[in-house]
Protein backbone atom coordinates (compact mmCIF):
# COMPACT_ATOMS: atom_id res chain seq x y z
CA UNK A 1 0.00 0.00 0.00
CA UNK A 2 1.65 3.23 -0.79
CA UNK A 3 2.23 5.75 1.62
CA UNK A 4 -0.03 9.30 1.52
CA UNK A 5 2.68 11.42 2.16
CA UNK A 6 5.77 11.09 4.42
CA UNK A 7 6.68 14.95 5.25
CA UNK A 8 3.64 16.54 4.53
CA UNK A 9 5.03 20.04 5.83
CA UNK A 10 7.69 20.09 3.30
CA UNK A 11 5.60 19.04 0.54
CA UNK A 12 3.09 21.55 0.04
CA UNK A 13 5.17 23.59 -2.45
CA UNK A 14 6.24 20.54 -4.71
CA UNK A 15 2.25 19.70 -4.02
CA UNK A 16 0.91 23.23 -5.16
CA UNK A 17 4.08 23.04 -8.23
CA UNK A 18 2.21 19.63 -9.42
CA UNK A 19 -1.16 20.97 -8.98
CA UNK A 20 -1.23 23.56 -11.72
CA UNK A 21 -1.88 23.26 -14.85
CA UNK A 22 1.57 23.93 -17.71
CA UNK A 23 1.18 27.32 -18.28
CA UNK A 24 1.50 28.34 -14.66
CA UNK A 25 4.34 26.37 -13.95
CA UNK A 26 5.91 27.77 -17.20
CA UNK A 27 5.68 31.13 -16.07
CA UNK A 28 4.29 31.47 -12.22
CA UNK A 29 4.17 35.39 -11.21
CA UNK A 30 6.16 36.44 -8.61
CA UNK A 31 4.35 38.57 -5.23
CA UNK A 32 5.48 41.53 -6.66
CA UNK A 33 4.52 41.24 -10.09
CA UNK A 34 1.04 40.13 -9.09
CA UNK A 35 0.36 43.08 -6.28
CA UNK A 36 1.84 45.46 -10.21
CA UNK A 37 -0.61 43.72 -11.97
CA UNK A 38 -3.32 44.14 -9.54
CA UNK A 39 -2.86 47.36 -9.18
CA UNK A 40 -3.16 48.50 -12.80
CA UNK A 41 -6.25 46.18 -12.11
CA UNK A 42 -7.51 48.66 -9.30
CA UNK A 43 -11.51 50.71 -9.84
CA UNK A 44 -10.07 53.68 -8.48
CA UNK A 45 -6.29 53.93 -9.60
CA UNK A 46 -7.79 55.52 -12.54
CA UNK A 47 -9.30 58.67 -10.26
CA UNK A 48 -6.48 59.17 -8.90
CA UNK A 49 -4.76 61.48 -10.93
CA UNK A 50 -8.39 63.63 -10.98
CA UNK A 51 -8.08 63.97 -7.21
CA UNK A 52 -4.69 65.09 -6.93
CA UNK A 53 -5.52 67.44 -9.95
CA UNK A 54 -8.69 68.92 -8.03
CA UNK A 55 -6.47 69.35 -5.09
CA UNK A 56 -3.54 71.35 -6.85
CA UNK A 57 -6.40 73.71 -8.99
CA UNK A 58 -8.17 74.63 -6.10
CA UNK A 59 -8.97 78.26 -5.49
CA UNK A 60 -6.03 80.57 -4.08
CA UNK A 61 -5.95 80.67 0.16
CA UNK A 62 -6.20 84.63 -0.25
CA UNK A 63 -9.73 83.88 -1.29
CA UNK A 64 -12.52 83.35 1.58
CA UNK A 65 -14.75 82.19 -1.11
CA UNK A 66 -14.35 81.73 -4.98
CA UNK A 67 -14.90 85.48 -6.91
CA UNK A 68 -18.20 86.42 -8.61
CA UNK A 69 -19.01 88.81 -11.29
CA UNK A 70 -22.38 90.79 -11.52
CA UNK A 71 -24.15 92.60 -14.59
CA UNK A 72 -26.44 95.20 -14.54
CA UNK A 73 -28.61 97.32 -17.31
CA UNK A 74 -31.01 100.36 -17.01
CA UNK A 75 -32.80 101.27 -20.16
CA UNK A 76 -32.62 105.37 -20.05
CA UNK A 77 -36.22 106.92 -19.01
CA UNK A 78 -36.89 110.55 -21.74
CA UNK A 79 -39.88 111.23 -19.14
CA UNK A 80 -37.16 111.28 -16.46
CA UNK A 81 -34.29 112.55 -17.53
CA UNK A 82 -32.65 109.16 -16.90
CA UNK A 83 -30.09 107.57 -19.49
CA UNK A 84 -29.32 104.40 -20.50
CA UNK A 85 -26.74 102.58 -18.09
CA UNK A 86 -25.00 99.46 -17.28
CA UNK A 87 -22.15 98.54 -15.05
CA UNK A 88 -19.90 95.15 -14.11
CA UNK A 89 -18.18 94.13 -10.98
CA UNK A 90 -15.78 91.62 -9.65
CA UNK A 91 -16.00 91.00 -6.34
CA UNK A 92 -13.27 89.28 -4.31
CA UNK A 93 -14.16 87.94 -0.71
CA UNK A 94 -10.75 88.14 0.67
CA UNK A 95 -9.82 85.47 3.99
CA UNK A 96 -7.84 87.31 6.79
CA UNK A 97 -4.62 85.37 8.01
CA UNK A 98 -6.47 83.10 10.10
CA UNK A 99 -8.20 81.95 7.44
CA UNK A 100 -5.43 81.95 5.14
CA UNK A 101 -3.70 79.92 7.57
CA UNK A 102 -6.44 77.48 8.11
CA UNK A 103 -6.80 77.16 4.34
CA UNK A 104 -3.51 76.78 3.49
CA UNK A 105 -2.96 73.78 6.43
CA UNK A 106 -6.55 72.10 4.78
CA UNK A 107 -4.63 72.05 1.38
CA UNK A 108 -1.76 70.46 2.90
CA UNK A 109 -3.58 68.23 4.99
CA UNK A 110 -5.42 67.46 1.69
CA UNK A 111 -2.23 66.82 -0.55
CA UNK A 112 -0.64 64.59 2.28
CA UNK A 113 -4.22 62.48 2.31
CA UNK A 114 -4.05 62.08 -1.60
CA UNK A 115 -0.35 60.59 -0.94
CA UNK A 116 -1.27 58.59 2.33
CA UNK A 117 -4.66 56.81 0.43
CA UNK A 118 -2.49 55.90 -2.36
CA UNK A 119 -0.18 53.88 0.23
CA UNK A 120 -3.37 52.51 1.89
CA UNK A 121 -4.63 51.30 -1.47
CA UNK A 122 -1.09 49.50 -1.73
CA UNK A 123 -1.43 48.16 1.74
CA UNK A 124 -5.04 46.82 1.27
CA UNK A 125 -4.25 45.47 -2.18
CA UNK A 126 -1.31 43.61 -0.81
CA UNK A 127 -2.95 42.31 2.21
CA UNK A 128 -6.08 40.73 -0.04
CA UNK A 129 -3.51 39.27 -2.19
CA UNK A 130 -1.82 37.80 0.81
CA UNK A 131 -5.54 36.68 1.86
CA UNK A 132 -5.77 34.70 -1.74
CA UNK A 133 -2.77 33.03 -1.35
CA UNK A 134 -3.26 31.17 1.68
CA UNK A 135 -6.71 30.21 1.19
CA UNK A 136 -5.42 28.94 -2.01
CA UNK A 137 -2.66 27.04 -0.87
CA UNK A 138 -4.28 25.70 2.02
CA UNK A 139 -7.31 24.61 -0.88
CA UNK A 140 -4.28 23.15 -2.83
CA UNK A 141 -2.74 20.99 -0.34
CA UNK A 142 -6.08 19.35 1.12
CA UNK A 143 -7.07 18.76 -2.75
CA UNK A 144 -4.04 16.62 -3.28
CA UNK A 145 -4.35 15.10 -0.04
CA UNK A 146 -7.89 13.93 -0.75
CA UNK A 147 -6.57 12.90 -3.95
CA UNK A 148 -4.48 10.71 -2.68
CA UNK A 149 -6.69 8.99 -0.23
CA UNK A 150 -8.88 8.66 -2.83
CA UNK A 151 -6.63 6.52 -4.57
CA UNK A 152 -5.74 4.47 -0.92
CA UNK A 153 -8.87 3.37 -0.56
CA UNK A 154 -10.10 2.81 -4.55
CA UNK A 155 -6.86 -0.02 -4.45
CA UNK A 156 -8.30 -0.83 -1.13
CA UNK A 157 -11.48 -1.38 -2.31
CA UNK A 158 -10.42 -3.12 -5.36
CA UNK A 159 -8.31 -5.68 -2.94
CA UNK A 160 -11.43 -5.96 -0.47
CA UNK A 161 -13.52 -6.92 -3.35
CA UNK A 162 -11.30 -9.78 -4.19
CA UNK A 163 -11.05 -11.33 -0.96
CA UNK A 164 -14.93 -11.10 -0.46
CA UNK A 165 -15.24 -12.66 -4.55
CA UNK A 166 -13.09 -15.42 -2.89
CA UNK A 167 -15.31 -15.97 0.42
CA UNK A 168 -11.92 -14.85 2.55
CA UNK A 169 -14.25 -12.13 3.79
CA UNK A 170 -17.57 -10.95 4.29
CA UNK A 171 -19.82 -8.81 2.49
CA UNK A 172 -19.95 -6.26 5.00
CA UNK A 173 -16.75 -5.40 4.96
CA UNK A 174 -16.98 -3.42 1.85
CA UNK A 175 -19.77 -0.63 3.17
CA UNK A 176 -17.94 0.82 5.68
CA UNK A 177 -14.63 1.35 2.84
CA UNK A 178 -17.51 2.56 0.54
CA UNK A 179 -18.73 5.44 2.95
CA UNK A 180 -15.71 6.37 3.05
CA UNK A 181 -14.96 6.51 -0.70
CA UNK A 182 -17.61 8.32 -1.15
CA UNK A 183 -16.89 10.92 1.75
CA UNK A 184 -13.84 11.63 0.23
CA UNK A 185 -15.19 12.15 -3.39
CA UNK A 186 -17.87 14.89 -1.72
CA UNK A 187 -14.45 16.74 -0.15
CA UNK A 188 -12.87 16.63 -3.40
CA UNK A 189 -15.91 18.40 -4.92
CA UNK A 190 -15.41 20.68 -2.73
CA UNK A 191 -11.89 21.75 -3.07
CA UNK A 192 -12.66 21.66 -7.21
CA UNK A 193 -14.98 24.22 -6.66
CA UNK A 194 -13.05 26.26 -3.47
CA UNK A 195 -10.66 26.39 -6.30
CA UNK A 196 -12.41 27.30 -9.06
CA UNK A 197 -13.48 30.25 -7.09
CA UNK A 198 -10.28 31.12 -6.21
CA UNK A 199 -9.82 30.99 -9.74
CA UNK A 200 -12.13 33.25 -10.47
CA UNK A 201 -11.31 36.03 -7.90
CA UNK A 202 -7.48 35.64 -8.76
CA UNK A 203 -8.13 36.60 -12.62
CA UNK A 204 -10.59 39.30 -11.33
CA UNK A 205 -8.08 41.16 -9.01
CA UNK A 206 -4.61 41.00 -11.07
CA UNK A 207 -6.15 40.11 -14.76
CA UNK A 208 -3.86 37.13 -14.87
CA UNK A 209 -3.98 33.98 -16.21
CA UNK A 210 -1.31 32.45 -14.37
CA UNK A 211 -1.41 30.86 -11.10
CA UNK A 212 1.51 31.48 -8.65
CA UNK A 213 2.97 28.41 -7.08
CA UNK A 214 5.18 29.21 -3.98
CA UNK A 215 4.80 32.54 -2.75
CA UNK A 216 6.58 32.97 0.68
CA UNK A 217 6.90 35.69 3.89
CA UNK A 218 9.46 36.21 6.11
CA UNK A 219 8.69 37.44 9.20
CA UNK A 220 9.56 41.54 9.22
CA UNK A 221 11.06 43.86 12.18
CA UNK A 222 8.32 45.50 13.99
CA UNK A 223 8.03 48.67 12.52
CA UNK A 224 6.40 52.27 14.36
CA UNK A 225 2.52 52.69 14.21
CA UNK A 226 3.64 56.37 13.03
CA UNK A 227 4.58 54.65 9.42
CA UNK A 228 1.09 52.55 9.06
CA UNK A 229 -0.93 53.68 5.89
CA UNK A 230 -4.36 53.47 7.39
CA UNK A 231 -2.70 55.30 10.73
CA UNK A 232 -1.09 57.93 8.26
CA UNK A 233 -4.77 58.36 5.99
CA UNK A 234 -7.05 58.64 9.13
CA UNK A 235 -4.22 61.52 10.27
CA UNK A 236 -4.65 63.61 7.14
CA UNK A 237 -8.15 63.40 7.95
CA UNK A 238 -8.66 64.51 11.21
CA UNK A 239 -6.33 67.41 10.08
CA UNK A 240 -8.29 68.24 7.20
CA UNK A 241 -11.25 68.09 9.47
CA UNK A 242 -8.94 70.56 12.24
CA UNK A 243 -8.52 73.13 9.64
CA UNK A 244 -12.26 72.96 7.82
CA UNK A 245 -13.62 73.70 11.73
CA UNK A 246 -10.89 76.61 11.94
CA UNK A 247 -11.86 78.00 9.23
CA UNK A 248 -15.69 78.02 9.82
CA UNK A 249 -14.65 79.69 13.05
CA UNK A 250 -12.53 82.25 10.83
CA UNK A 251 -15.66 83.18 8.85
CA UNK A 252 -16.29 86.52 9.98
CA UNK A 253 -14.82 89.98 9.74
CA UNK A 254 -13.75 89.02 6.29
CA UNK A 255 -13.62 91.63 3.70
CA UNK A 256 -15.27 91.60 0.15
CA UNK A 257 -13.47 93.94 -2.22
CA UNK A 258 -15.77 95.03 -5.08
CA UNK A 259 -14.28 96.49 -8.25
CA UNK A 260 -15.86 97.56 -11.73
CA UNK A 261 -17.01 99.94 -14.48
CA UNK A 262 -20.22 102.24 -15.13
CA UNK A 263 -21.47 103.50 -18.28
CA UNK A 264 -23.53 106.42 -18.40
CA UNK A 265 -24.77 106.95 -21.82
CA UNK A 266 -25.23 110.76 -23.64
CA UNK A 267 -29.08 112.08 -23.09
CA UNK A 268 -30.08 115.36 -24.17
CA UNK A 269 -27.32 118.07 -22.88
CA UNK A 270 -25.54 115.19 -20.56
CA UNK A 271 -22.47 113.65 -22.35
CA UNK A 272 -21.58 110.26 -22.08
CA UNK A 273 -19.80 108.96 -19.29
CA UNK A 274 -17.58 106.03 -17.37
CA UNK A 275 -16.50 105.58 -14.32
CA UNK A 276 -14.46 103.17 -11.88
CA UNK A 277 -16.13 101.67 -9.04
CA UNK A 278 -14.60 100.43 -5.57
CA UNK A 279 -16.46 99.13 -2.78
CA UNK A 280 -15.64 96.96 0.57
CA UNK A 281 -17.76 95.43 2.79
CA UNK A 282 -17.32 93.40 5.92
CA UNK A 283 -19.01 90.40 6.90
CA UNK A 284 -20.33 90.55 10.86
CA UNK A 285 -21.55 86.95 13.02
CA UNK A 286 -20.27 83.81 12.05
CA UNK A 287 -21.12 81.05 9.56
CA UNK A 288 -24.82 79.20 9.84
CA UNK A 289 -24.78 77.20 13.27
CA UNK A 290 -25.04 74.13 11.70
CA UNK A 291 -22.19 74.14 9.40
CA UNK A 292 -20.29 75.12 12.81
CA UNK A 293 -21.34 72.28 14.60
CA UNK A 294 -21.33 69.52 11.29
CA UNK A 295 -17.26 70.90 11.20
CA UNK A 296 -16.56 70.21 15.08
CA UNK A 297 -19.11 67.24 14.98
CA UNK A 298 -16.40 65.70 11.92
CA UNK A 299 -13.58 66.32 13.70
CA UNK A 300 -14.60 64.80 16.71
CA UNK A 301 -15.25 61.96 14.61
CA UNK A 302 -11.92 61.57 12.76
CA UNK A 303 -10.11 62.61 15.79
CA UNK A 304 -11.57 59.32 17.72
CA UNK A 305 -11.48 56.92 14.90
CA UNK A 306 -7.84 57.70 14.88
CA UNK A 307 -7.79 56.32 18.37
CA UNK A 308 -9.45 53.79 18.12
CA UNK A 309 -7.51 52.45 14.91
CA UNK A 310 -4.57 52.77 16.60
CA UNK A 311 -5.17 51.24 19.72
CA UNK A 312 -6.84 48.15 17.93
CA UNK A 313 -3.55 48.04 16.05
CA UNK A 314 -2.08 47.68 19.10
CA UNK A 315 -3.92 45.02 20.47
CA UNK A 316 -3.72 43.16 17.01
CA UNK A 317 0.04 43.37 17.26
CA UNK A 318 0.47 41.81 20.71
CA UNK A 319 -2.02 39.17 20.06
CA UNK A 320 0.26 38.10 17.24
CA UNK A 321 3.27 38.05 19.23
CA UNK A 322 1.92 36.32 21.84
CA UNK A 323 0.61 33.57 19.06
CA UNK A 324 3.41 33.26 16.84
CA UNK A 325 5.66 31.28 18.80
CA UNK A 326 3.12 29.22 20.04
CA UNK A 327 1.73 28.34 16.69
CA UNK A 328 5.38 27.43 15.25
CA UNK A 329 5.59 25.18 18.37
CA UNK A 330 1.87 23.51 17.57
CA UNK A 331 2.78 23.23 13.91
CA UNK A 332 6.55 21.23 14.76
CA UNK A 333 4.59 18.60 17.10
CA UNK A 334 1.51 18.08 15.10
CA UNK A 335 4.43 17.47 12.24
CA UNK A 336 6.51 15.34 14.48
CA UNK A 337 3.21 13.39 15.20
CA UNK A 338 2.38 12.92 11.50
CA UNK A 339 5.80 11.43 10.63
CA UNK A 340 5.08 8.56 14.21
CA UNK A 341 1.57 8.34 12.35
CA UNK A 342 2.86 7.71 8.93
CA UNK A 343 5.66 5.38 10.09
CA UNK A 344 2.86 2.99 11.21
CA UNK A 345 0.75 3.33 8.13
CA UNK A 346 2.53 0.64 5.97
CA UNK A 347 2.81 -2.02 8.79
CA UNK A 348 -0.93 -1.52 10.01
CA UNK A 349 -2.21 -1.89 6.30
CA UNK A 350 0.08 -5.43 6.08
CA UNK A 351 -1.81 -6.79 9.39
CA UNK A 352 -5.38 -5.71 8.20
CA UNK A 353 -4.47 -7.95 4.66
CA UNK A 354 -3.12 -10.43 6.93
CA UNK A 355 -6.48 -10.63 8.65
CA UNK A 356 -4.98 -9.94 11.83
CA UNK A 357 -6.61 -6.33 11.85
CA UNK A 358 -10.25 -5.81 11.48
CA UNK A 359 -11.59 -3.89 9.00
CA UNK A 360 -12.96 -1.40 11.45
CA UNK A 361 -9.85 -0.94 13.35
CA UNK A 362 -8.25 -0.67 9.93
CA UNK A 363 -10.85 2.17 9.06
CA UNK A 364 -9.84 3.74 12.48
CA UNK A 365 -6.24 4.37 12.29
CA UNK A 366 -6.16 4.86 8.80
CA UNK A 367 -8.57 8.25 9.41
CA UNK A 368 -6.53 8.74 12.67
CA UNK A 369 -3.14 8.92 10.41
CA UNK A 370 -5.31 11.19 7.74
CA UNK A 371 -6.16 13.64 10.24
CA UNK A 372 -2.99 14.15 11.84
CA UNK A 373 -1.90 14.89 8.84
CA UNK A 374 -4.34 17.35 8.07
CA UNK A 375 -3.97 18.61 11.33
CA UNK A 376 -0.03 19.31 10.34
CA UNK A 377 -0.88 20.98 7.18
CA UNK A 378 -3.43 23.21 8.07
CA UNK A 379 -1.17 23.92 11.42
CA UNK A 380 1.89 24.60 8.91
CA UNK A 381 -0.93 26.95 6.96
CA UNK A 382 -2.12 28.59 9.67
CA UNK A 383 1.34 29.95 11.10
CA UNK A 384 2.53 31.45 7.69
CA UNK A 385 -0.77 32.80 6.87
CA UNK A 386 -0.09 34.47 10.58
CA UNK A 387 3.44 35.79 9.49
CA UNK A 388 1.61 37.74 6.60
CA UNK A 389 -0.96 39.22 8.63
CA UNK A 390 1.87 40.11 11.14
CA UNK A 391 4.01 41.77 8.41
CA UNK A 392 0.41 43.56 7.25
CA UNK A 393 0.10 44.94 10.83
CA UNK A 394 3.68 46.77 10.20
CA UNK A 395 2.30 48.43 7.11
CA UNK A 396 4.25 46.33 4.95
CA UNK A 397 3.44 45.58 1.33
CA UNK A 398 5.94 43.49 0.13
Amino acid sequence: MPAVLHHPWRAISFLLCCSLPLSAQATPPTFEQALDAAWQNLPEQAFLAQENRITRDSSPVWLAAPPSVSLDYQQEDNASGSPAEWQAAVEFPIARPALIGSQRAYRNAAHAENNARVNLLHWQLASELQTWWWDFAANEVSLKRNQQRLDAVQQQLSWLSLLIKQGERPASDRLAVQEQLQTIKNQLLFNNQQKSRLTQHWQQLTGLSELPNNWQFSQREEQSLESHPLLQTLQARTQQADANFRSSESSRFNPRLSLGVKHTDELNAQPAADMMQLGISIDFGHTGYSARRDAVRQLSSEHANSIRTRQQLQREREALRTALPQMKQRWQELSALSEQAQSQYDGQYQAYQRGTLSGFQWLQIQNSIWQLQQQADDARIQYFRTISQWNQLQGQTL
